[in-house]
């Protein structure tokens, strides 16, 4: 068995998470506990760390191609864990999802066009179609009770705007944890097809999905929707390999394919790093024993988080993930401001947590935390927040 309760030292490393000066710049200080970058606080599969190091030692690193060994390993995984068969020839690759993102962007769009998206989401999204000079057109989704849901009746509004020409699902969704089921994704199809919205589908949370719920690729409820979009996939959280990963992006048009692998070449970003090919490759083939425990672990993650808010932090509510290691915590019992709250789990909680607002203003009143890490140290995170909580109400009583 995997160990995930040792707590690994990163704060002497180049880590996003643990940086200081990031730390100090987004929440005003730099002894905070993080919680707020999307990567996971365990070493990665050992048969990827074992590939870098052979890799690392034959010496020789010039230029090199991706063997069509990827393309199996990355084909067989999909069939395997997600019943979704891949046509290989459709399997383009990109430095990550967010230049595959933006590269499309730039391909299928002018200036001023319309980019509909579905907030609260990743927050990356919106600054990518701002920076490319389009137009973030808004469709948010809607919570109903315990559960998000999309308004479709606003889709089809947005949708039938000819202005508006690519949608971008988030499936699992970042951050509030919904994974679309079969239905909601055939009719989010449909009126995309309907009005010639092209379809790009952020999947990278798609291998981290809790019991009762199932990740269904968006290309494979239909040959129609797959000619429609464009699968952006990436093993990044699966495996905590961000850092030395491509992004794996599925174009089953024909002339969509020959257009990116176009605009790969024109702009010289076609060729892979030998490590992430690597790294790639050993994930795929060899890390599924390893991606099971870490599932049960962030399962257990998620039973003690709900346990605690419920006996000790009521006023923190969990808005149930059924995917991704991110869970969508309700701040807005606490009254406190969209500022207010933010400075306050800074500076009173000693927690770094993305502010709900980040994913667009539907957030406000929510933070997104990370779980993905040793238990003792999400208790330490939570044990911060009651205590910062428990001063919050001592002062209102007084």
């Amino acid at each position: 068995m995997t160990d995930f309760d040792t707590l690994q030292d990163r704060s002497q490393s180049a880590s996003e998470k643990w940086d200081k000066v990031g730390m100090l710049e987004h929440f005003g200080r730099e002894d905070l506990l993080p919680f707020w970058v999307a990567d996971m606080d365990f070493k990665a599969p050992p048969s990827v760390s074992e590939s870098l190091v052979e890799r690392a030692e034959n010496g020789i690193y010039g230029y090199e191609v991706r063997r069509d060994s990827l393309s199996d390993a990355i084909t067989d995984w999909f069939s395997r864990r997600h019943h979704w068969t891949i046509d290989q020839s459709h399997i383009c690759f990109s430095h990550g999802i967010m230049n595959a993102l933006t590269m499309l962007i730039n391909m299928h769009t002018e200036e001023g066009d319309g980019i509909i998206i579905q907030p609260p989401v990743f927050f990356e999204f919106r600054l990518a179609i701002i920076e490319n000079r389009r137009k973030v057109i808004r469709n948010p989704l809607k919570r109903e009770g315990e559960r998000y849901q999309m308004d479709f009746n606003d889709l089809e509004k947005q949708a039938a705007d000819p202005r508006n020409k690519i949608l971008i699902l988030c499936n699992p969704h970042n951050p509030v944890g919904r994974v679309w089921e079969k239905e909601e994704l055939q009719r989010l199809g449909e009126i995309c097809r309907q009005h010639n919205v092209l379809v790009i589908a952020d999947e990278i949370h798609g291998d981290i999905v809790y019991p009762g719920h199932q990740y269904i690729p968006f290309a494979s409820i239909s040959d129609e929707d797959a000619q429609n979009s464009f699968s952006c996939l990436s093993p990044a959280k699966t495996f905590n390999i961000a850092s030395v990963t491509e992004a794996t992006i599925i174009i089953p048009d024909e002339e969509y394919r020959k257009q990116y692998k176009q605009f790969a070449f024109k702009y010289f970003i076609d060729k892979p790093g030998a490590f992430t090919v690597v790294a790639m490759e050993a994930a795929y083939r060899n890390g599924e024993d390893w991606l099971d425990q870490v599932l049960d672990y962030l399962h257990e993650n998620l039973n003690y988080l709900r346990s605690f808010l419920k006996d000790r932090i009521p006023k923190v509510k969990l808005v149930e993930p059924e995917g991704t290691f991110l869970v969508w915590l309700d701040f807005r019992e606490l009254g406190l401001e969209t500022k207010e709250l933010e400075q306050f789990i800074a500076q009173k909680g000693r927690l770094a947590l993305n502010s709900g607002y980040w994913f667009g203003r539907q957030g406000a009143g929510y933070a997104r935390m990370t779980i993905a890490c040793p238990r003792s140290r999400l208790e330490e995170g939570l044990t911060r927040l009651e205590q910062a909580i428990d001063g919050l109400s001592v002062k209102g009583d007084g």
